[in-house]
């Protein structure tokens, strides 16, 4: 099967949170666009309630791209939202946060998981094997990288990361202005404007 459109796996990959809305004032999210899937193949386990998807899977969210050569997502048995994903192999995911930045990451494993254990809500995803993160502020690499959707917080082990911040604080590669400081004339800061007297 060359490629399906699957609207639960749009939940699946883990781009967007539907959180159950306590005010009853608050706005619904505005429905998503369909999530496509491309492999080379596809097994539907109707009784395992199990998909996967082999050689060269593409999946196309309207917030995410995502690659590898396998995918296998645990489909719940009364229709609900999936909860547990797995990408191997050769993975990588482009997306867009909440704030607009695109983010590029690789890794040899994903895993996407969600539950709900009362009123706590759990969503993770874990990047093992050379995993990477990098977006416009620089990149990160750890091992392994979980990243707690639910309670956005990213943790890393054994990590390294480079930040590209210059020493005016303005982000490298942007065209954001220098940051106004309170330094006195003289400082490392402003260095460029400090007269040194020469020796006689």
């Amino acid at each position: 099967m060359k490629f399906f459109y699957l609207i639960i796996l749009t939940v699946a990959t883990g781009v967007s949170t539907l959180r159950a809305q306590t005010n009853t004032n608050s706005v619904l999210p505005m429905p998503r666009g369909p999530t496509r899937i491309d492999s080379d193949s596809a097994d539907f386990d109707m009784t395992g309630h199990r998909a996967v998807y082999s050689g060269h899977v593409r999946v196309d969210d309207p917030q995410m791209k995502l690659t590898s050569a396998r995918l296998v997502a645990d489909l719940p048995p009364d229709g609900g939202r999936v909860n547990h994903i797995v990408a191997e192999t050769n993975v990588v995911i482009d997306f867009t946060d909440d704030k607009g930045q695109t983010n590029h990451v690789t890794s040899d494993k994903a895993v996407y998981d969600y539950n709900v254990q009362g009123t706590v809500t759990n969503e993770t995803v874990t990047l093992t094997g050379d995993a990477k993160v990098e977006n416009a502020q620089g990149w990160l690499t750890g091992e392994p990288i979980v990243w707690d959707r639910a309670g956005n917080h990213l943790t890393a082990t054994n990590q390294k990361m480079v930040f590209r911040q210059n020493l005016d604080g303005a982000t490298a590669g942007t065209n954001s202005p220098p940051a106004k400081t309170n330094f006195p004339p003289g400082t490392i800061q402003n260095i460029d404007q400090m007269i040194i007297p020469s020796r006689p």
